[in-house]
């Protein structure tokens, strides 16, 4: 893929442990340059830039998303962002709902090590243990602890033995965990629940009450998020190098799924709190990225190759699930745009 003079790296696999999936393709890896800094005019940006400007403006699939930001970087920082419309820039906190999962898995990972995870464990983090709310209610009350958000109060956490095994895709996995593992904190205060994710991952992530909920109830913003990409892509966590592992089929008619938001077409996997993405390359099935989309829109990323990150945030809270594959589908256009210096449409 011609680049425009930025440094490219060598292929590399990104194997599920499925007998299904062959390797990522080989994706230029960019290099920081003194191109042309978020908000300069137009005369100023590349043709790289521009397409993609062009595509967060004008593309049918981004412009029914109201105000968003998005962004492209590596393991050094920013490469190119994009406010679209006005309220929403780099560091505009918001909710992030799912996008949670990736920083608790990302966490959990890292407090216990990978080598010492249990097979229960695991099947939490991947959604298959049985663990399933009754709820959706936002843990979102001052006081509130782990342990609470958990109890038939709010998220009334259940175990359906049928489901174990399957994948299910809800937050009451991750609840389980938390449960047994810091079900005493509470959203603010001393030793809050977002105290411990930043001690853990190196991050600044704001503290909220719905942090208790730690499956989705997390706030944040592109600055605070892209820490958390960067130091994945830099091999700075225990799940850097294990964003395949453990991975189960996820997609609506896949081997033991009981359910699944994913509805794009084609195939889907999910590994330790995140989305695999990918597609079918002459008749194997490939891994293109991972992801982990929020309900109201907020869509972080990172290639198969691990060298390249991409976030775009915005906050519908109205809009349903389907918003984070909105999300998802104009933050991949921008970024083609952005890659062959041809603005999508």
């Amino acid at each position: 893929m011609k680049q425009h003079g930025r440094t490219t790296f060598s292929p590399m696999c990104g194997l599920l442990a499925l007998g299904l999936i062959g390797c990522g393709s080989a994706e230029d890896a960019f290099e920081p340059t003194e191109d042309a800094p978020p908000g300069t005019s137009r005369a100023a940006l590349t043709a790289y830039e521009q397409a993609a400007l062009d595509t967060a403006n004008n593309a049918a699939s981004c412009t029914p998303l109201g105000n968003f930001y998005w962004e492209i970087g590596n393991a050094a920082g920013t490469l190119y962002g994009i406010p679209r419309g006005s309220g929403v820039s780099a560091t505009t906190v918001m909710p992030i709902a799912s996008a949670s999962k990736w920083l608790y898995a990302g966490a959990y990972v890292q407090s216990k090590g990978y080598a010492n995870l249990t097979a229960d464990e695991k099947k939490r983090l991947n959604f298959t243990s049985g663990y399933i709310d009754e709820s959706t209610t936002l843990c979102g009350v001052a006081g509130t602890t782990v342990s609470d958000c958990y109890g038939p109060g709010y998220k009334d956490v259940s175990y359906r033995s049928l489901q174990n095994g399957r994948f299910f895709y809800n937050g009451g996995h991750m609840q389980k965990l938390a449960l047994d593992d810091i079900g005493a904190r509470k959203g603010t205060g001393v030793a809050s629940v977002m105290d411990w994710i930043n001690a853990r991952l190196g991050t600044t992530l704001p503290e909220s009450d719905s942090d208790v909920a730690p499956a989705g109830g997390f706030s944040g913003s592109a600055a605070h998020y892209r820490v958390f990409l960067m130091k994945l892509l830099s091999n700075q966590y225990e799940l850097s190098s294990k964003l395949t592992v453990d991975s189960v089929p996820a997609w609506e008619g896949g081997t033991n799924v009981s359910y699944t938001p994913w509805t794009a077409a084609g195939q889907a996997y999910y590994g330790l709190g995140h989305w695999i993405e990918g597609e079918t390359v002459s008749g194997v099935w490939t891994v293109t990225g991972h992801s982990s989309a929020g309900a109201f829109g907020f869509y972080p990323w990172v290639n198969a190759a691990r060298n390249r990150y991409m976030l775009l945030a915005r906050s519908r809270q109205l809009g349903g699930d389907a918003e984070g594959e909105k999300s998802r589908v104009c933050a991949q256009a921008i970024r083609k745009a952005y890659e062959l210096g041809v603005a999508q449409p």
